[in-house]
């Protein structure tokens, strides 16, 4: 009986410790989308700057309605790039709460297992 029991808080251990390293896996994941959403707002207005740079050079005395669909692409990519990183930190603050309330349920079930 005594077996059963210690096998049971170790199977219960395992499961535990294989759903926080899915957490784990997911959390690294929003992380690298936060990465990508950072990067795109921070690089994409330099990027539609040089390009609007590059044309006026190119094409002497352009109008400003050939600049605009630069500048609307920009601000466009500007602010997904901003939703990303929003969307990506809310969903990152999510997983840390569920890790935090899977070890404290851990901890939990080591502290009142006499096989732990």
């Amino acid at each position: 009986m005594v077996e059963e029991r210690e096998e049971t808080v170790l199977a219960e251990i395992r499961t535990l410790l294989a759903l926080e390293r899915n957490y784990l896996a997911e959390e690294r994941t929003r992380l690298s989308v936060f990465q990508t959403g950072i990067a795109l707002a921070l690089i994409v207005p330099s990027i539609s700057a040089a390009f609007a740079y590059v044309f006026s050079h190119i094409l002497n005395g352009i109008p400003f309605d050939l600049d605009l669909p630069i500048y609307m692409l920009s601000v466009m990519l500007t602010i997904a790039g901003i939703l990303i990183s929003f969307h990506s930190w809310t969903e990152l603050k999510e997983i840390r709460r569920k890790m935090k309330i899977l070890r404290e349920h851990e901890a939990t079930i080591i502290r009142n297992s006499r096989a732990a």
